[in-house]
C-alpha cells in the first residue's frame, strides 16, 4: 500500500464519521424541534501538549494515555508497510470514560509526524492493529485500550496527535522529547 492509498483510507474513515456527526448534529438542532435555527452551542474541551506514558485529564473527564513508541513487526498482512520509507512503531491508547455519557472510541483521530514528515499508519488486523479505537461506546467509567502502528523516519523523534473526536475535543499532543 503506498502512502496515498493510506491517506486515503484515513480521508474516508475521518469523512465517514465527519458526516456521521453533522447528521447527528442537524437532529438534534433547535431547529429541527420548531425551535430557531440556531444550532446549540458545543463545549470545546482543551487539550495540551504532554509526553508519551504521560496521562490526561479533559475538563468533561475523559482520560487518554499514550505509550511511548515501540518497536513493531507487522504481519506479512500489514497494509501500509510495503513501499514506505522508515521503521513501524506501535503505541498503545489507554482511554477511561469520566465523562457524565457514552464515548465512542472509533472517533479518535490520529496524525504521526517523525523526523518532519507524516508518517503512515498501518493496519494490520492479525496482530489487532486498526486505524482507530473500536466502535463499542464506553459507558460512564469504562476502560478501553488499542494499539495503532505508524512507519516512522526516526524512532526517537515522534509526536502524535491525537482528537477524541471532531467536535468537542482540542487535539493532545504527545512528544518523544
Amino acid at each position: 500500500m503506498t502512502r496515498s492509498t493510506a491517506t486515503r483510507r484515513r480521508t474516508i474513515v475521518v469523512s465517514a464519521a465527519a458526516a456521521a456527526l453533522l447528521v447527528a448534529a442537524g437532529c438534534t438542532s433547535t431547529a429541527s424541534a420548531g425551535g430557531s435555527a440556531t444550532p446549540a452551542e458545543i463545549a470545546t474541551y482543551a487539550g495540551t501538549q504532554t509526553a508519551f506514558g504521560q496521562s490526561f485529564t479533559y475538563a468533561n473527564g475523559l482520560v487518554v494515555e499514550v505509550k511511548k513508541p515501540a518497536a513493531f513487526a507487522p504481519s506479512a498482512y500489514a497494509d501500509g508497510v510495503e513501499g514506505s520509507e522508515g521503521e513501524p512503531v506501535r503505541v498503545r491508547v489507554n482511554i477511561i470514560n469520566g465523562t457524565s455519557g457514552e464515548f465512542v472510541p472509533d472517533t479518535v483521530g490520529v496524525v504521526v509526524v517523525s523526523g518532519g514528515e507524516e508518517a503512515v499508519q498501518i493496519l494490520d488486523p492479525g496482530t489487532g492493529v486498526d486505524l482507530t479505537g473500536p466502535a463499542q461506546p464506553l459507558d460512564r467509567s469504562g476502560v478501553v485500550a488499542f494499539d495503532l502502528a505508524f512507519v516512522v523516519l526516526d524512532p526517537q523523534d515522534v509526536t502524535l496527535t491525537l482528537t477524541p473526536s471532531l467536535i468537542g475535543y482540542d487535539p493532545l499532543v504527545f512528544t518523544t522529547a
